[in-house]
């Protein structure tokens, strides 16, 4: 479960190039559900999630054929579980709370 909040705060610094494809769809499952049931990213967050896909080439892929990934299902799976308020407090933990709404 922690690891896929680590990557959902990850959408915050994709500076970071140890990303692989595989944590790119726990990403997007987890910010699906998050923008589904909780206050959503802002745009700071949007662009820098968005700029991750592109590294993967990810971006030629619509939003809705990655949420069906089955890494993706279990990310917001996982993210349902821990609910809104444990995601947006271990965002502001890590120090990413200013990508979230």
């Amino acid at each position: 479960m922690k690891k896929i909040l680590t990557c959902l705060l990850l959408t915050a610094n994709f500076s970071a190039l140890a990303l692989s494809p595989n944590e790119m769809l726990a990403i997007v499952g987890a910010v699906k559900y998050y923008n589904e049931n909780c206050g959503g990213l802002n745009l700071a967050g949007l662009r820098r999630m968005n700029k991750g896909l592109k590294r993967f080439k990810m971006h030629k892929t619509p939003i809705p054929i990655l949420e069906q990934h089955p890494l993706a299902v279990s990310s917001y799976q996982t993210a349902e579980k821990f609910g809104c308020v444990g995601t947006k407090s271990e965002a502001y933990k890590a120090g990413f709370g200013q990508y979230i709404n």
